[in-house]
């Protein structure tokens, strides 16, 4: 299996650029591991900026909802390895491990769902624990010639990651109450451009761009376009 491993990879960092939500997020990485014999996968973030747990998947709904359940999360030696390691694992590599009863229930459950081997890649960071899980139908992905196969993957995982965490950073929170577009609308306000070069840079309506800088005065409670600048340059949410 040779693989030019930069085509693939940045194909897909590309089409993740302009997908808008996890809809389109999950949709580019289901077409872009079609190929390496991928049949299905999971991406958990356990950070703080996603919130709690946020999960976007293409697991069986069923599966989902048994794992659940069964808090199977506690006993699970896919999810327990990925939090103690930083590196790309193999599902099989784990089953001969003495991991207990519990985790040998979840390896033959997931089995009948079509789970029963694959390919994991922890990801951690100050915000905390990520991991993309991919079920793998084709062994060759783990066979010395898949190497390019299996480094493409684990790229692709990290470009994924990246994708969720740049949408988490542009949701508004309580310490900054603005959107990534209002924020970009100040940005270029407090460099001087008026409504009508910034709606020329952004590509958008002047009327639109007038829009978002009324509701960022509105959540930053100003009355003025400078006054809003000056309390987003304060407040760190624009640097200029």
């Amino acid at each position: 299996m040779h693989i030019d491993v930069c085509d693939p990879v940045l194909d897909f960092a590309a089409r993740l650029e302009l997908a808008e939500g996890s809809v389109a997020r999950v949709a580019a990485l289901e077409q872009a591991v079609a190929g390496y014999g991928v049949s299905c996968f999971a991406y958990l973030n356990a950070g703080q900026r996603m919130g709690p747990v946020h999960l976007e998947t293409t697991y069986p709904d069923a599966w989902i909802a048994q794992y659940v359940a069964n808090g199977y999360q506690h006993v699970d030696p896919v999810t327990l390895t990925a939090q103690r390691t930083i590196l790309p694992f193999r599902w099989r590599s784990l089953i001969d491990g003495d991991e207990g009863p519990g985790a040998r229930r979840v390896f033959a459950e997931a089995e009948t769902f079509g789970l029963a081997d694959g390919l994991s890649v922890p990801i951690h960071g100050l915000d905390g624990f990520a991991m993309m899980s991919l079920a793998v139908a084709d062994a060759a992905l783990f066979s010395a010639a898949g190497q390019a196969a299996r480094h493409a993957v684990q790229l692709m995982a990290f470009h994924y990651h990246a994708a969720v965490e740049r949408e988490g950073a542009a949701r508004p929170t309580a310490a900054n109450p603005l959107t990534a577009r209002e924020r970009e609308v100040l940005l270029w306000a407090a460099r001087g451009k008026t409504a009508w070069e910034i709606g020329a840079i952004l590509r958008v309506a002047e009327r639109t761009v007038v829009f978002h800088t009324e509701n960022a005065k509105r959540k930053l409670g100003v009355g003025s376009r400078s006054h809003a600048i000056a309390t987003a340059v304060a407040r760190r949410l624009i640097s200029p």
